[in-house]
């Protein structure tokens, strides 16, 4: 007779999974709070937005938004708070101001342990993960925790204390499965980890975190929470807004800041939530989710429920709830964050060498687009030099060598333009946010786009000019693919800077037409230049068209001293009468040269400056 054993099954129940969790990473055991008894605290916060409508007959008009009103509330160290509300209820928008990173007008009070904090204290003391993983896809998770630890971390540091530092974080987090792996290729779970401990990376004693949950499935949720509950335990205070959880997931916030229409409607304990609502009669129905029910009511259009919310708000409100727990200020736990405030951190050429080596990586790992880029330049000089090949010197080619000269220096500067536009319009939002959070200056990162624009165009031009040269049978001189490449970081500055000053596409477009449809024109191909108008005369000098076609013909034209002629009645007898039949002048290659340079400088200077002026707008979190 045989005997059925009994088998061990796989407990998948949602609550034995978040059960489970509790007992993960163990190196985040609950410990002897590091900052001491934190509590940050906002009282009276009124945040309002202002928007510009721009007017061309008329003038601008400016619009006020109130986000929030009259907003309170406070939270201490070792206690996870949950921010959550309907969609446009404020979430986002307290936890911006309340971490110091809102560019919108607020006022009201800023409390940390009963002192007011500033902006410089409140971003060196904590760490803010965005709704939004927006970075460099291109970079491992390693490389990329590596490179925030070096730029967050004390300068002082060893290298060994830094390792430790990651090694740590990694393994609480539990992120060994996907060091190698590169930031594309993640899924959202392991992409808000990475996130998470980037922040980590200098122990902050508080932690925001937008929407932490948004876009995960219940398990990863369950996952991230959880770990932000340890966190929490270890003396830090957890902040994070959440939309709609699952019920597991709501339980395990300590406590819950309620938001609708920019209102406080509650803030207390998770269990007190179904009390509180038992007074307007409000019951959640059992094994039914407790913030789906909450938000239902808060989202509801009965006149009631309205005036019952409005209800809730008055009472949160009062000058009694608003001093609620004040008395917990320690003035004596001012010291124990101080040690944030003291790190120094890495030197401008450090940081600019770690930057320039990411800003290296992903130049090399996005191969594809850069070969793609290549092969359409190598394409276009094709269809470019194919008529002009095997040109003759004789006056009748006069006309076809110009003609090539032009055709080169037009085509390119409108290719190397164009593919600049985009510089900073992909990446500004990742460096918008590091640089706002000061991990690293914004000069860091733009010396180091100007150091790998200029190589990279370098060895494009070079190789482009030996195909272009080889196919019509010019002489690979050094200075004259020096002076083509010179030409050509012209462009890539002159691109840079519209793409630094205008952050929407089609304002690039609309400037850039103006400028080339100028500029073509006082190149010299299409009209004598020594036939112009005193005004216009010296505006070609503005002209990168202009100074390319002339730098270029110059060396194309000055050694020649004798040009077989055909027709006596249409001769150019030497190339010095080439030049002057198109208004160039066979001495001023110098000064175009020393002008070029003056441009690229200025066109940088403009587009930091253009850089630096939209840095200080809100970054998207």
């Amino acid at each position: 007779m045989f005997v059925m054993k009994k088998m061990k099954s796989l407990d998948l129940r949602y609550n034995e999974m978040c059960n489970d969790w509790n007992s993960l990473h163990e190196c985040l055991d609950p410990k002897k709070y590091e900052h001491g008894q934190l509590v940050l605290s906002w009282k009276r916060l009124n945040v309002s937005v202002e928007y510009t409508t721009q007017n061309f007959f008329v003038s601008s008009k400016i619009t006020r938004q109130q986000i929030l009103y009259n907003v309170s509330g406070n939270v201490q160290c070792g206690n996870l708070l949950g921010i959550m509300g309907p969609s446009g209820s404020g979430k986002t928008t307290l936890m911006a101001t309340i971490s110091h990173r809102t560019k919108g007008n607020f006022d009201g009070e800023l409390l940390l342990n009963g002192h007011p904090v500033s902006e410089e204290v409140m971003i060196k003391i904590s760490g803010f993960v965005p709704q939004q993983d927006v970075t460099f896809d291109q970079l491992t998770t390693l490389e990329h925790l590596y490179l925030m630890a070096n730029l967050k971390m004390d300068r002082r540091t060893s290298k060994t204390a830094l390792k430790d530092r990651v090694d740590y974080t990694v393994t609480a987090l539990g992120m060994l499965e996907f060091l190698d792996n590169k930031l594309s290729v993640l899924s959202g779970g392991e992409r808000k980890k990475v996130s998470l401990a980037v922040q980590l990376m200098n122990d902050p004693p508080i932690l925001f975190c937008d929407e932490v949950t948004t876009g995960l499935d219940s398990y990863s949720a369950t996952h991230i929470v959880n770990m932000l509950k340890r966190i929490a335990r270890t003396g830090k205070i957890v902040i994070c807004t959440i939309h709609q959880p699952a019920s597991g997931v709501f339980d395990k916030f300590d406590e819950v800041i309620l938001l609708s229409n920019g209102r406080l409607v509650y803030q207390g304990p998770v269990p007190m939530i179904n009390q509180f609502f038992q007074k307007f009669d409000y019951k959640c129905p059992d094994l039914y989710n407790k913030a789906d029910f909450v938000i239902s009511i808060m989202n509801s259009d009965r006149e009631q429920v309205k005036r019952n919310i409005d209800e809730m708000c008055k009472l949160s409100s009062t000058d009694i709830q608003m001093d609620l727990n004040y008395d917990l200020f320690n003035d004596q736990v001012l010291l124990d964050y101080t040690q944030h405030l003291q790190i120094q951190k890495p030197l401008w050429i450090t940081q600019l060498i770690l930057i320039l080596n990411r800003s290296g990586i992903c130049l090399l790992r996005n191969y594809k687009i850069k070969l793609l880029e290549l092969g359409t330049i190598m394409f276009l000089g094709v269809m470019l030099s194919t008529p002009y090949m095997n040109l003759k010197f004789d006056t009748k080619a006069v006309q076809n060598w110009q003609g090539f000269w032009f055709s080169l220096i037009t085509n390119s500067i409108f290719q190397y333009c164009y593919t600049s536009i985009i510089t900073y319009q992909v990446e500004f939002p990742v460096i918008h946010r590091e640089v706002s959070n000061n991990i690293y200056a914004l000069s860091v990162y733009y010396i180091s786009q100007i150091v790998i624009t200029l190589i990279w165009t370098v060895l494009e031009s070079m190789m482009y000019t030996y195909l272009v040269f080889w196919l019509v049978g010019i002489k690979w001189e050094l200075l004259v693919v020096t002076t083509f490449v010179i030409n050509m970081l012209i462009c890539r500055s002159y691109g840079s800077v519209l793409s630094a000053f205008f952050e929407k596409f089609e304002n690039i477009v609309i400037f850039s037409l103006i400028y080339d449809y100028l500029a073509v024109a006082l190149c010299g191909a299409y009209i004598s230049l020594g036939t112009l108008p005193f005004i216009l005369y010296y505006l070609k000098y503005l002209s990168i068209f202009f100074l390319g076609c002339e730098t270029l013909s110059i060396l194309q034209w000055k050694n020649i001293t004798f040009i077989p002629c055909l027709d006596v009645n249409n001769c150019l007898r030497n190339g010095k009468e080439v030049l002057l039949s198109y208004g160039y002048d066979i001495d001023r290659y110098n000064t175009d040269i020393i002008i070029l340079g003056v441009f690229y400088v200025v066109c940088y200077i403009l587009g930091y400056y253009g850089l630096l002026k939209r840095i200080k707008k809100q970054p998207a979190y």
